[in-house]
């Protein structure tokens, strides 16, 4: 007899980001969180200001679920299908990491007029920015690579490599302790390239934004998943790899705001 999965747990009620006065159609943001965080780094403000220039947001949360298997990258994308098909407008992703992986994959949906993808995972997976971390730095590689472990157990030493160097060291072992618990399998399906629609293909708006000292994500990984949606990439200087954390935040959620608003 074959093995019978056990049941997924039932996903968080994602956080909603009410818009101030919102302009007739204007897009919902779907704002997709990356590998070992959650939809709390929405909620530092980020989500607030774009929900205060009129664009409402959700954020939903993509973690390992307790009393449950794991998730996968498959229950990532069906959970948000989820959102979108109960959101009755246009909505805009903005995807994070491994998020802009997930964000990536739902290009095709009818409801998704747009993208914003930062510091994205590329369509060819994480293979390659992975073997580059570990050959650059093995030590630093394998605490990278441990985004499965527990909250609060990832060493301080990490925090220069999620951030850059304008980030207040206290500001960063603070986000940093929350950081964890992310699903194995989700993590090891993201290694490998996956079935993304080409900018000719899916023909939406995309922005997509790297960070000039995010060791994680190599910077040719982000001109190689723009070029792959037929834009040019923006970097960003100064800026880490949880680039919606650190200080000039504000300055990125505007830019945001505007394009979405286009």
């Amino acid at each position: 007899m074959p093995d019978v999965l056990p049941p997924l747990a039932p996903p968080a009620v994602p956080l909603h980001f009410p818009a101030a006065s919102p302009a007739a159609g204007s897009p919902t943001l779907l704002f997709l969180h990356g590998a070992g965080c959650g939809a709390w780094v929405w909620d530092e403000g980020f989500a607030a200001r774009c929900a205060a220039a009129g664009l409402a947001g959700l954020a939903p949360d993509f973690t390992r679920r307790p009393g449950g298997r794991e998730a996968g990258l498959s229950d990532y994308l069906e959970e948000a299908r989820r959102i979108l098909r109960g959101v009755g407008g246009p909505v805009v992703l903005v995807g994070h990491s491994l998020g802009a992986l997930v964000a990536q994959r739902l290009l095709l949906e009818p409801e998704v007029r747009g993208a914003v993808l930062l510091t994205p995972a590329p369509p060819e997976g994480l293979w390659l920015s992975a073997a580059q971390l570990a050959l650059a730095d093995p030590c630093l590689w394998s605490e990278a690579s441990r985004m499965d472990a527990p909250p609060g157990s990832a060493p301080l030493e990490l925090a220069t490599t999620l951030f850059g160097a304008g980030m207040p060291e206290a500001e960063a072992h603070g986000f940093l302790a929350r950081m964890g618990g992310e699903s194995q399998a989700a993590l090891l399906e993201a290694q490998w390239p996956q079935p993304v629609p080409m900018g000719w293909l899916h023909g939406r708006r995309m922005l997509v934004l790297g960070a000039a000292e995010d060791r994680l994500i190599t910077l040719d990984a982000v001109h190689r998943c723009a070029l792959w949606h037929g834009v040019t990439a923006e970097i960003l200087p100064g800026r880490g790899h949880l680039l919606m954390l650190e200080p000039g935040w504000d300055a990125l959620a505007d830019r945001i705001i505007r394009w979405a608003a286009a």
